[in-house]
């Protein structure tokens, strides 16, 4: 789907403020009401634009650890890629879950509300996920950035 300036500002301003009303919206992207709210309709149905969500912080609600895993698969075949995939959907702990070039298959981001709960999320979640080859694990000390705004 092509995109025009006029989505462009809506994409930019529902980003920086996403509880807009549809009339605010307009007026921060110089469209009236129904064009705005028809090209956001479009947006969405493209899957430019996902549902409106709240984002939790999860060191504000006790989960004070935050761990990159790189994980080794040890067969490659399609159906054992899929079934780790489906595995690592269905841990909580795992907030994220890339698939990677080079020397590691996947990288997961995992939260936890110590170190210990982190150790059980490892051994009773982890270790579990099917076709592991090897799990490398590195603790973060810092955020720097966490931005979910896309520049457009």
């Amino acid at each position: 789907m092509q995109i025009d300036d006029a989505d462009r500002r809506i994409l930019r301003v529902i980003q920086e403020a996403p509880g807009l009303t549809m009339r605010e919206l307009g007026e921060a992207t110089g469209l009236s009401h129904t064009p705005c709210w028809r090209r956001l309709q479009r947006l969405q149905e493209a899957g430019i634009v996902s549902d409106k969500r709240y984002i939790v912080d999860p060191e504000a609600v006790g989960y004070e650890i935050v761990v990159f895993c790189f994980v080794r698969i040890a067969e490659h075949r399609r159906a054992r890629l899929q079934e780790f995939e489906a595995a690592v959907a269905r841990v909580p702990e795992i907030l994220q879950c890339y698939s990677l070039s080079g020397e590691h298959d996947y990288v997961l981001q995992v939260i936890a509300r110590s170190v210990r709960a982190y150790e059980a999320t490892v051994k009773n979640a982890l270790t579990e996920l099917p076709n592991v080859q090897s799990i490398s694990t590195s603790f973060t000390l810092k955020r720097v950035k966490a931005s979910n705004v896309v520049p457009v």
